[in-house]
């Protein structure tokens, strides 16, 4: 396959910087290395075409490499702005592998990514990050979902929006969200995207956690670990819930629950878990105490109306990269903290590939399901089988040389 590189990516002087980068990740995925390791023996998605929109890092393109023994042909974008390292970019490029990648930030030339890679891919599978691709297809290219057989996305976004469009019945092929899945709870986010959200978050802020009330919106997987970090480092926790269920166990697990108007009163840190945009608005931000710091954890920005703060505010301002100042009229100070990084911080390893190891590992067994038995599903949002995490967990096990006892042992 002609693999085809737009803009920087396209600089030959490139690849060696971009392989030696994917060969220390690599060296760090032992699970998806015994993936790779089976798929080039078996070659199960031998003629398959799969378009992956994922941040072009390292890790991704160790995914991308392991797809490839696998037998599938590829193309590969960003999943969005400031997610193109132009080094992995132009190695995956020499290697055969499409990458339709741009300097450019603008979400317009996002989506034309998003277009020219279903376009150019003609894909039989996605990997859909966010939910967006499937979003910008249905409302700008309808046709090039009609050879798509299924896919993968990852993020709680990806879930709400592939859940919607599962309820209003405009889910043109069956989508596995990995969210849920058990290694994503009990490794990724616990290991990985929580305690990085705090390192940064607390580096920025200078906030001292110990004895303040922290407000956790949402109480799903992140929201339960982001939680749990908490009161390990001396707060005492709130959880703002909409699922009763959730809010029962964060009660059990030591939390208080309250309305979330009513914790926007007491909380000296709220940090948003829900993926859901509008969670913080102005109503909120009008009763906070002074000085209480914000912070938006979900995949994408919006979590915070940060409009509707602007509209009652007199003043804003940046205190320092990644931190927001807005002062209302009585004085009081309001600061937003956004975990996802600005575009001149982002780095092409955003996470640590050891800790996406199980992750993207999930990934390509999830797309080698989907591809034997998406005749016989519906156009609906799957949970990741239950024998794939299994299969994922087993994999880490032999990788650390541990062994556990059989049923019949005991």
């Amino acid at each position: 396959m002609q693999a085809i590189a737009h803009s920087s990516i396209d600089d030959s002087a490139l690849v060696q910087e971009g392989r030696l980068k994917i060969s220390r990740a690599s060296s760090q995925m032992p699970v998806l290395g015994r993936i790779r390791d089976r798929f080039a023996l078996g070659q199960p998605l031998k003629g398959l075409k799969i378009a992956l929109a994922l941040p072009l890092e390292a890790a991704a393109a160790c995914l991308g490499k392991t797809l490839q023994a696998g037998g599938a042909e590829l193309v590969i974008t960003g999943s969005g702005p400031h997610s193109n390292d132009g080094e992995i970019g132009a190695a995956l490029a020499a290697d055969g592998i499409t990458v339709i990648a741009e300097s450019d930030s603008e979400p317009e030339s996002a989506k034309a990514r998003l277009i020219c890679a279903m376009e150019t891919g003609r894909p039989h599978l996605i990997v859909d990050d966010n939910g967006e691709l499937i979003g910008t297809l249905q409302s700008e290219h309808p046709d090039l979902l009609a050879d798509i057989r299924g896919g993968v996305a990852r993020t709680r976004a990806g879930l709400l929006h592939l859940t919607r469009l599962e309820k209003e019945q405009r889910l043109p092929f069956p989508m596995i969200v990995l969210d849920d899945a058990l290694g994503m709870n009990t490794f990724d986010r616990r290991c990985g995207t929580v305690p990085s959200v705090w390192d940064a978050m607390l580096q920025t802020t200078d906030f001292a956690v110990a004895g303040k009330t922290v407000v956790v919106a949402g109480y799903g997987r992140r929201g339960k670990a982001i939680a749990m970090q908490a009161r390990a480092l001396g707060a005492h926790v709130v959880v703002a819930e909409i699922d009763p269920s959730k809010a029962v166990e964060a009660f059990m697990d030591g939390c208080q629950v309250m309305r979330l108007q009513e914790a926007a009163l007491i909380g000296d840190l709220l940090i948003t878990t829900t993926g859901a945009s509008d969670t913080i608005g102005g109503k909120h931000c009008f009763l906070m105490k002074d000085g209480v710091l914000l912070c938006q954890t979900g995949p994408a920005n919006g979590e915070i109306n940060t409009s509707e703060l602007a509209d009652i505010a007199v003043s804003h301002c940046t205190v320092r990269n990644n931190l927001e100042r807005y002062e209302l009229i009585d004085g009081r100070n309001i600061y937003i903290y956004d975990a996802k990084p600005p575009a001149s911080e982002a780095t092409a390893d955003v996470d640590c590939a050891e800790v996406t190891d199980m992750r993207l590992a999930l990934m390509a067994l999830s797309l080698q399901y989907m591809n034997e038995h998406y005749d016989r599903l519906g156009n609906e949002v799957m949970k990741v089988p239950y024998l794939l995490d299994e299969e994922i967990a087993v994999l880490k096990l032999q990788s650390i040389g541990a062994n556990i006892d059989e049923a019949a042992d005991w």
